[in-house]
């Protein structure tokens, strides 16, 4: 995987967002009407409310084959933003925002930055390993911004 100044993952763009939703395909499922967003408090127990969230949103069977895999990587990216950004910090916070373009999900997690900078680990401990998961089950996956506030996104095919 190339790394990029401020961007990672196999197509990231510096200071680009991926959050535009493009109308889906006549063989693709229903998208909702736009993007559904929502920003949670940074403590360990909204991630569980944000894997509800993802679940909420999926809840058309024409999304039941992504719909673990989501909710998945979005608790492991949530759970990054908690602990290894200042979204965990006291009034801290994380947004997680899905999109439909095309035959695709795109899932992004929000978080409120910090000086380092996201990495794959690929160790043998019990930690660190939640972009490694992205890594594998996304189709795409990318981090963009900055020390300020960063992006870490997904993408999840819909089709067979």
């Amino acid at each position: 995987m190339k790394q990029q100044p401020g961007a990672l993952g196999r197509n990231a763009v510096p200071g680009i967002v991926p959050t535009a939703a493009a109308p889906a395909a006549a063989t693709a499922p229903t998208p909702l009407p736009g993007p559904a967003c929502r920003t949670f408090p940074g403590s360990p127990a909204h991630v569980s409310a944000a894997r509800r969230y993802v679940t909420q949103v999926l809840i058309d069977p024409d999304y039941r084959r992504v719909v673990d895999d989501a909710v998945l990587l979005v608790s492991e990216l949530a759970s990054n933003a908690i602990l290894h950004t200042r979204s965990g910090d006291p009034g801290g916070g994380f947004t997680v925002e899905l999109a439909f373009p095309a035959d695709m999900l795109r899932i992004a997690v929000h978080d409120q930055g910090s000086r380092e900078f996201p990495r794959v680990l690929h160790g043998t401990g019990e930690g660190g390993r939640g972009l490694g998961l992205v890594d594998v089950l996304a189709t795409d996956w990318g981090i963009t911004g900055t020390p300020a506030g960063r992006t870490v996104w997904f993408e999840l095919t819909l089709r067979p």
